[in-house]
């Protein structure tokens, strides 16, 4: 059986300031068609850039969905920590008629689905994106002591150890958590101190597991646990990753194979250094994002306007020389709709406080006020 495996779309995403509608388009019809040539299509996470993503947004997902659906192979998606959960289940009980599975928001048990070849079933699994104070809500919903689930490790082996596996069949998990041990990205929004952090362990007993949730192509524990990366660069730091798609062959049990498919983008991010005559000469006018680093020694005159002349996409300018290191956020470094509560109260009280970060102490205490409001949001669910 052969799934094709794709993560972290992040529809409604900007680089810089600058929509990405077109390229992301374009990148999701190479999907489309890669889906043509697999069985089933792996959906990990992160299907929206925000909880609350725009109009254009959710047509875009809209569409891609039906275009998968119109293959007449089955979909698998789920929520990311960039999604709104309950926005990915909305309209679950129509789309699941039309052969896309949906799990957005953990209610205690992991969705199961059945699919058949000729080597037997192979059991599809679906743990949407999940929180420590996530599980012990569902759990208590349920009338069972989830006290003791406290940390992100806690959370996924709860959920998992309540999923019985047939180890007849061949079992494959859709998750979008942070393997310890797995690269990180700029791009990506992740907890302070690395706590959000799962050892690769917690999914024993899975023939392959589909990651969402880093954005640079990866695989674990032999190629049993992949990342396949964000189909798009989103930063400046991805510029030499290869994006693409995962295509997997489950054989018979234990017979597993992985083909990484690309997905060429409509325009490339990359970095372009050197002195401004020559970065801005018009020849090489590009519509790319482009990162430029100037090394003049003198400050040329309006070095950002002459960039932008020949790179209309200019998304990042450094002037670097023996006598400075000046860098200007054209937009791009840090956009604030990426960043969660923690992050933005670390750069709130950083600036109110001479450039002084919160200590540890003042961490945990905003920490736990987030989370109280998080898990009475919950119970009032």
């Amino acid at each position: 059986m052969k799934f094709l495996h794709v993560a972290d779309l992040h529809i409604g995403r900007r680089l810089g300031g600058i929509g990405l509608a077109e390229d992301q388009r374009h990148a999701l019809e190479r999907i489309v068609a890669l889906a043509e040539g697999c069985d089933a299509v792996l959906i990990a996470g992160d299907v929206y850039n925000r909880a609350q993503p725009s109009g254009e947004a959710v047509r875009m997902a809209g569409d891609f969905l039906a275009a998968l659906a119109e293959k007449g192979k089955p979909v698998f998606v789920i929520s990311g920590n960039h999604d709104g959960g309950e926005l990915v289940d909305y309209c679950g009980g129509l789309l699941e008629r039309n052969g896309v599975h949906v799990a957005g928001v953990y209610d205690g048990a992991l969705r199961r689905h059945v699919l058949r070849d000729e080597w037997g079933e192979v059991h599809v699994y679906l743990l949407p994106f999940v929180k420590p104070i996530q599980v012990r809500a569902a759990l208590r919903r349920l009338g069972e002591d989830a006290d003791g689930i406290q940390t992100y490790e806690d959370a996924v082996r709860a959920a998992l150890d309540r999923t019985p596996l047939d180890p007849e069949a061949r079992n494959v998990l859709v998750a979008h958590q942070f393997v310890l041990g797995a690269e990180t990205s700029d791009s990506e929004e992740r907890a302070i101190g690395g706590l959000e952090q799962v050892p690769a362990e917690v999914f024993a007993g899975f023939d392959y597991v589909a990651l969402g949730h880093l954005h640079s192509p990866q695989r674990l524990c032999g190629g049993r646990v992949c990342y396949s990366g964000s189909p798009l660069k989103y930063a400046l730091s991805e510029e030499r990753q290869r994006k693409g798609a995962l295509v997997v062959t489950l054989g018979e049990k234990g017979s597993l194979e992985i083909e990484t498919e690309p997905i060429p983008p409509l325009r490339d991010v990359r970095t372009v250094t050197g002195p401004l005559a020559e970065i801005a000469d018009p020849a090489l006018y590009s519509d790319d994002f482009i990162g430029a680093v100037v090394t003049d020694e003198l400050l040329p005159p309006d070095p950002l306007g002459a960039l932008r002349t020949v790179y209309p996409n200019l998304i990042y300018m450094a002037l670097r020389n023996s006598r400075t290191n000046i860098e200007m956020d054209v937009g791009e470094l840090e956009i604030a709709e990426n960043k969660g509560p923690l992050e933005h109260f670390v750069d709130f009280y950083t600036l109110q406080n001479n450039q002084v970060p919160p200590d540890a102490r003042r961490l945990a205490v905003m920490r736990e006020i987030i989370e109280q409001v998080e898990e009475g949001s919950h119970e009032a669910d």
